[in-house]
């Protein structure tokens, strides 16, 4: 567990809560709900739990409050969100921020991150995952699997084996992303046995749900339209992203001017940070492990956070 100190608001970054064990998918690796309860009574007790407005409000004066802080994040769209996060905060008064990408929200598609989890969840064996993928890089490349740069590909992680981040990588981004489409989705249908629409059903929350959240004082904000790695795009293709998730959420009116964007895997470059500026973004949130004071508060939009994991 980090240590905390006073003068520092931290940034917690959550994915997946549920009765994991109890679950369909009882190999998902995220957070049991009862360890969740839990870690938000704690949170409760020892710090000031922020607001969207009083986030900001902080960004914008630039006065760090002197005792310590936490400012609660939830990526992806998931239901869990709805379903277990969403009562138990509302029950102790406590406000968040949610990040669902739209694609998944409204096309009723499954991200091919959320693939790969199931995937995972699902097939132990990584060298059998291994040898899958070059099989299909070998088929679709024509290509021999050596030929990918893999000495290339980081294999630094806090919480996976290096295989794992090996098969993370290929299918998330080290391969062509229209190539790595087709292996995803040929492997999750030689794997999982379940539809992508009924998956995506069961996966993430759906329009209403959003609305509700929005109507009980919790924040909206991008992750993105399509949920893509933002520094392999161009300028264009990065605009198209933020501001067809902005026209959403405006469609839907859970869009307000304390709008805010969390980076798709943390993954931004320069043209991103001009285009939140263009587009009024409050402020933006990586994956870059830190907490919040006064000597960075400034960069609004590179602000770090720490996984739900970090405060076991």
């Amino acid at each position: 567990m980090i240590k905390t100190f006073g003068n520092n608001i931290y940034v917690v970054m959550y994915h997946y809560v549920r009765n994991i064990k109890k679950s369909k998918y009882p190999n998902l690796k995220g957070l049991e709900f009862s360890d969740f309860k839990e870690q938000i009574l704690y949170f409760k007790k020892n710090f000031n739990v922020l607001s969207n407005f009083q986030f900001i409000k902080i960004i914008n004066s630039k006065k760090i409050p002197k005792k310590k802080s936490v400012f609660l994040t939830f990526d992806d769209g998931y239901i869990d969100h709805y379903q277990y996060v969403f009562p138990f905060l509302k029950k102790q008064n406590i406000s968040a921020n949610f990040y669902p990408p739209v694609m998944c929200i409204k096309n009723k598609k499954v991200l091919d991150v959320n693939k790969i989890h199931l995937i995972l969840e699902k097939e132990k064996n990584r060298e059998k995952l291994l040898s899958l993928i070059f099989y299909y890089v070998k088929k679709f490349l024509n290509k021999n699997s050596e030929q990918i740069e893999l000495n290339k590909i980081n294999l630094s992680s806090r919480y996976d084996d290096k295989n794992t981040i090996l098969i993370k990588r290929l299918l998330q981004s080290h391969l062509p992303l229209k190539i790595r489409e087709k292996i995803v989705q040929k492997i999750f249908s030689d794997i999982v046995n379940i539809g992508e629409e009924e998956y995506s059903k069961e996966l993430y929350m759906n329009t209403s749900n959003i609305q509700e959240l929005y109507k009980n004082n919790f924040s909206i904000g991008s992750h993105g339209y399509n949920h893509f790695w933002w520094n392999k795009l161009n300028k264009n293709e990065q605009e198209n992203e933020i501001k067809k998730s902005i026209n959403y959420f405006k469609k839907i009116n859970v869009y307000d001017k304390n709008f805010s964007v969390c980076f798709p895997y943390g993954s931004y470059d320069i043209k991103t940070l001009d285009l939140l500026r263009k587009y009024d973004i409050k402020f933006a949130l990586t994956t870059k492990e830190g907490k919040i004071n006064k000597k960075n508060i400034h960069n609004i939009f590179e602000l770090p956070r720490y996984d739900t994991n970090d405060f076991k």
